[in-house]
């Protein structure tokens, strides 16, 4: 567990620190490492999906204490990502094609019911352009930064032989 452990802190802080470099209003990058980091992790649990979705809990609650004023809006909703990162890959073998495949429905998803709940409280009005715009602004990096987690991951799980189902 402690390369789920690393992988987690080092994208949640990662996420951070490039916020600071990183222009909020680009149209290019939207950081989700986060996210992606759910999506990474999961191999790691698949024998126990329980555990997986109390760690997107405490990890989607420290993403609420952290980088947001709101309590449980993140915790929920990386548990409900979660979820649906288990059903996927329930469809999908592990692999580095059907991580970015993964991701990128992942990320779709998120945009999607995070601008739900935006447009929902009137927080936003709804702009279909808004939406594909936040999509396609997250997945370019978001992609690229899977592939060169979960590359460095399996190397590690590999060479210290830490069970990852494939």
């Amino acid at each position: 567990m402690w390369l789920v452990n690393i992988i987690l802190i080092v994208s949640f802080v990662l996420e951070g620190t490039l916020s600071n470099f990183i222009n909020i209003n680009t149209n290019v990058f939207n950081i989700l490492f986060p996210v992606v980091a759910l999506v990474i992790v999961y191999p790691f649990f698949r024998k126990n999906n329980k555990k997986y979705l109390i760690y997107a809990g405490i990890y989607g609650l420290f993403y609420d204490l952290i980088y947001t004023d709101t309590l449980v809006l993140y915790m929920g909703l990386f548990i409900i990502i979660a979820f649906f990162i288990s059903i996927l890959n329930i469809i999908f073998s592990n692999n580095i094609i059907n991580i970015g495949f993964i991701t990128t429905l992942v990320i779709t998803v998120y945009r999607i019911i995070t601008y739900s709940i935006l447009v929902m409280v009137n927080y936003l009005n709804f702009n279909i352009n808004l939406l594909f715009k936040s999509i396609y602004s997250s997945l370019l990096l978001n992609i690229i930064y899977a592939f060169i987690i979960y590359f460095i991951s399996d190397k590690i799980s590999y060479k210290y032989h830490i069970e990852k189902i494939d």
